[in-house]
């Protein structure tokens, strides 16, 4: 796993989410869970979660429908809180 250098957090584990979580609140955070090395698995909303199911999973096509931003670590943790529904469980796919 790679790293990058953040403003805000340092050194950190890189991560990808789509842009809408970046910027959004209460969006919804759905993550892939496949790897379980990983801490910070892509993450997305609600909005691409919509689109994902709509194109049978990820695919080229979806690639091209979202924006994807590389975050920190730390970030990734902070944009994950902020978009969280209710009660939802930080360890499943949301």
């Amino acid at each position: 796993m790679a790293t990058i250098r953040c403003d805000q957090h340092g050194v950190s584990h890189e991560a990808f989410v789509c842009k809408h979580l970046v910027y959004g609140k209460y969006l919804g955070f759905f993550c892939d869970l496949d790897d379980r090395q990983n801490p910070y698995p892509d993450a997305w909303c609600n909005g691409c979660e919509l689109i994902r199911i709509e194109h049978n999973g990820w695919n080229d096509v979806t690639e091209e429908l979202i924006e994807i931003a590389l975050v920190c670590g730390g970030c990734y943790e902070e944009i994950k809180q902020k978009n969280l529904l209710g009660s939802e469980s930080s360890t499943a796919v949301q």
